[in-house]
């Protein structure tokens, strides 16, 4: 049943948007305000699903925990007239990242930062809420073109993990996320991945941004899984005119042990706003501070010493 032409609530279904596996997005009409906004309506047929249910509520319950520019704005969860559970949020114009990629190819560094650094935020502010995204991807990024330059907003948090969260069921040796961006620990558990996994991910985001392929492929989901966790990270392949400070950021967020990973996507955002490592001393300074080569003085003696030995020979002679 499509919901176009109904209310849900006070809101008027003016068009289908898009259709996913699970949901339709519709273009809706609030109608106290006049405003325009998105219903994300579960198809009817996973309305008495529970599992499904709960990933859709934790969606909506992750997006309004983050108060974000990054995030998409939730209004309302309520139930639409054929039973549908719809969740009412901000309407976006734009494109995915995917499209972007699709139709525009890598971004030029100066575009790429900006957009790199906006994720990071979003992110970090996510995981200052505790809310662990699990399946960052160019299809769950949405570019909002903008006078001032693209604006991002992350999108689709169905499968996030709330780390707090009591009533979210998760197998221990269950995979979430799309195996092209998994982290090397979350092809093994999903129960125990944290905010370090979201990192891997927007390195893999970062390099496919500026490359306009991800760092890590196969054919399969065994081939992308032995990338993920043997392949060295393909850092030749980054532009060489991108600043050394960030190749070697992506380079430390594509880490394939998480206990070496950098640590936090707050240091990535500091990183993008412009912290550079300390510079390089200059050439007089390091030619001060490094030990002098005295071999030279070891030589000159060895010859006087030789000399003077030859001397008192002959002398004695």
């Amino acid at each position: 049943m499509s919901l176009v032409g109904s209310m849900v609530g006070r809101y008027r279904v003016l068009r289908l948007l898009g259709e996913g596996g699970m949901a339709r997005v519709f273009l809706a009409e609030d109608t106290t305000v006049g405003r325009h906004v998105a219903i994300k309506a579960l198809l009817p047929e996973y309305s008495q699903h529970a599992t499904i249910l709960e990933r859709f509520m934790n969606e909506a319950r992750a997006m309004g925990r983050i108060q974000h520019p990054g995030v998409v704005d939730v209004f309302d969860v309520t139930m639409g007239p054929g039973g549908e559970l719809c969740i009412i949020m901000e309407l976006l114009g734009g494109a995915t990242l995917r499209e972007h990629l699709w139709k525009h190819g890598p971004f030029a560094i100066a575009e790429a930062l900006p957009v790199m650094h906006q994720l990071a935020d979003t992110l970090a502010a996510a995981h200052a809420q505790r809310v662990v995204h699990r399946d960052l991807k160019p299809e769950n990024v949405f570019v909002i073109p903008d006078p001032l330059g693209p604006r991002i907003k992350v999108l689709d948090f169905g499968i996030a993990k709330v780390l707090d969260a009591q009533n979210v069921k998760t197998a221990t040796t269950a995979q979430m996320g799309t195996a092209t961006y998994m982290a090397p620990e979350q092809f093994r558990s999903a129960k125990l991945v944290d905010h370090r996994a979201d990192i891997y991910a927007v390195g893999c985001l970062f390099f496919e941004l500026l490359t306009g392929k991800p760092p890590f492929g196969g054919r399969n989901l065994f081939e992308q899984m032995s990338a993920h966790l043997g392949q060295p990270i393909p850092l030749e392949r980054l532009p060489p005119e991108l600043p050394a400070h960030v190749r070697d950021l992506i380079g430390r967020m594509l880490v394939k042990d998480r206990d070496q990973r950098i640590g936090s996507m707050s240091e990535v955002t500091a990183a993008l706003g412009g912290a550079a490592p300390a510079p390089s001393p200059p050439p007089a300074a390091a030619a001060a501070a490094a030990p002098r080569d005295r071999s030279w003085i070891w030589a000159l003696l060895a010859i006087v010493v030789v000399g003077v030995g030859v001397a008192l020979t002959i002398a004695l002679t």
